[in-house]
């Protein structure tokens, strides 16, 4: 769906004193990041009735300006809503399972009356228009038809239909070629000619651009789903005053189709993992479009301190990030797409009998493949996203993380004292110190020490001097075996904008530690 965009110290952590200072038996003061939305415990019914409540709120009445806004922040989030109620039907009273298929129900199902809905079609389709693979459906009156303006081609079809078949088959077909299966078929319903079905409504007024589910009946053994797509009419300026209709339209079909696929494999995977590769394959249908730059302030590059797999908010949109860094690190392509998505996908599908792997497990089982592991990755990931611009081909275009917290130190205040972090998983902390007053000599040096969260956390702490002259040095804190180590860094103002400090937990479990950290500056 489119839109717009710690407390105890630990045991021991310093035991050298710093410019005379008793650091390691001071508290250590804590820098506190974004908190992540705790996860009610809830029974099946419960969570099942909130899907269903969050799924009736896509599409309530809304005045326009509440539908801009809900675009702005939510509006991408019908597909996973939806796909979370197919998933929980089961779970819901009888009167609650009649509301969940009214939504999961095609427009057409409208007229006559089986599933009545403002989001359904209140009067006959016309013919569908069909391609090779794809059909697209509208209606000729009411707000959900199209501009009904036939001029190129003069054919008796909407120029606006013929524009959604002809961009939702090059989409299937780019798709097909770089490797991955077409969506499947849903066999008698929509047209009767066993295509995959696109419809035309007009979402806009929900503050929805599209989303694809599946009113196929629940399967056991296999989790690979047919999908049907709804878009909207127009894209209008006055519903979607950011970008062109046509890129909108473009790459809501890119990112919503790219859905149906998924669920070709396995429509049961983990959120997070369907919305970041659906928003990196938009990316890599209509570059110039890049939309998906909206999201990056919610993802990684934005907001390291939270954990890469999160799935709330807009977090997992601006994670498409992570893959665009893993396939422009992983080159190799199969049509015009790099092929590390695709294996990850195939991966995590159980339909040809294999294990049905997490999101997580096949990501790691790809990099291994490929001669490394996510911890690795991981912590690389982390040190490119400091300075974009230089390691990814758009990434001019892309603004890192302002640090988590900046120290000044000068001739007077010469140390910063303990602080701690708690570090989650797949997650680091950019920290920064600058140089203020009389540090202009050339023999000013800093000194940052770490006592770093436990090993299983695959903990690594990177180091950033930032010049003068545009050049950024990198260098790794050896850590000893007990995740502790220290390191010596030029810093006098002649030379140096200011060092920062990355602290990393690079491992792919939900787990966490609390790492205790200090800056010092002195003259050698």
């Amino acid at each position: 769906m489119r839109s717009r965009l710690l407390a105890a110290a630990i045991a021991g952590a310093l035991t050298v004193p710093l410019l005379g200072s008793n650091l390691a038996s001071a508290q250590p003061r804590e820098v506190t990041g974004p908190s992540l939305p705790e996860t009610a415990s809830s029974t099946a019914a419960e969570r099942a009735s909130d899907a269903l409540v969050r799924a009736q709120a896509l599409f309530a009445e809304k005045s326009p300006a509440a539908a801009r806004r809900q675009a702005e922040t939510t509006g991408r989030d019908a597909t996973l809503v939806l796909n979370e109620l197919r998933q929980v039907r089961s779970e819901l009273s009888a009167a609650d399972r009649d509301a969940a298929d009214a939504l999961l129900a095609r427009p057409t199902e409208g007229t006559p009356p089986t599933f009545p809905g403002e989001w359904q079609y209140t009067v006959e389709e016309e013919a569908p228009v069909c391609g090779p693979t794809v059909c697209v459906h509208y209606v000729a009156s009411t707000d959900d038809a199209p501009p009904l303006t036939d001029t190129n081609p003069v054919n008796g079809i909407p120029d606006e239909v013929d524009r959604a078949l002809a961009e939702a088959e090059d989409v299937n077909d780019t798709y097909v070629a770089a490797g991955y299966r077409s969506p499947d078929r849903d066999g008698t319903l929509g047209t009767g000619t066993d295509k995959v079905d696109v419809y035309l409504n007009n979402i806009g007024e929900f503050g929805l651009y599209g989303y694809c589910t599946s009113d196929q009946p629940a399967k056991v053994g296999t989790s690979n789903y047919w999908a049907y797509c709804v878009i909207d009419d127009d894209f209008s300026a006055a519903e979607f005053p950011t970008n062109t209709p046509r890129e909108n339209q473009q790459v809501t079909l890119a990112h919503e189709y790219f859905h149906a696929v998924q669920y070709a494999y396995d429509a049961n995977e983990a959120g997070w993992f369907l919305e970041a590769t659906a928003t990196w394959a938009e990316d890599e249908l209509y570059d110039s479009v890049n939309d998906n730059w909206n999201y990056l302030p919610f993802g990684q590059m934005g907001t390291p301190t939270t954990p890469l797999n999160t799935f709330a908010g807009l977090v997992h949109y601006g994670n498409w990030v992570f893959f665009r860094y893993l396939t422009e690190k992983f080159g190799a392509t199969t049509g015009s797409m790099p092929n590390l998505v695709l294996e990850m996908i195939r991966r995590g599908s159980n339909r040809t009998g294999q294990p049905d792997a997490t999101a997580m497990e096949s990501i790691q089982k790809e990099l291994k493949q490929r001669g490394t592991t996510l911890s690795k990755v991981y912590a690389q990931f982390a040190v490119t996203n400091r300075n974009p611009r230089k390691y990814y081909a758009e990434g001019r275009n892309y603004d890192p993380a302002k640090p988590a917290k900046t120290w000044t130190l000068t001739q007077s205040k010469r140390s910063t004292g303990n602080w701690q972090v708690k570090v989650r998983h797949l997650s680091n902390w950019p920290l920064r110190y600058k140089h203020g007053r009389g540090t202009d000599a050339r023999n000013w040096k800093l000194r940052i020490k770490v006592d770093m969260q436990p090993k299983a956390t695959v903990p690594s702490a990177r180091v950033l001097v930032y010049k003068k002259n545009g050049k950024i040095v990198t260098s790794t804190i050896r850590l000893n075996r007990q995740t502790k180590g220290s390191k010596v860094l030029p810093f006098s103002s002649r030379s140096i904008k200011y060092v920062e400090l990355l602290l990393i937990n690079a491992s792919p479990k939900s787990n966490e530690g609390r790492t205790t950290f200090s800056g010092s500056i002195f003259r050698s």
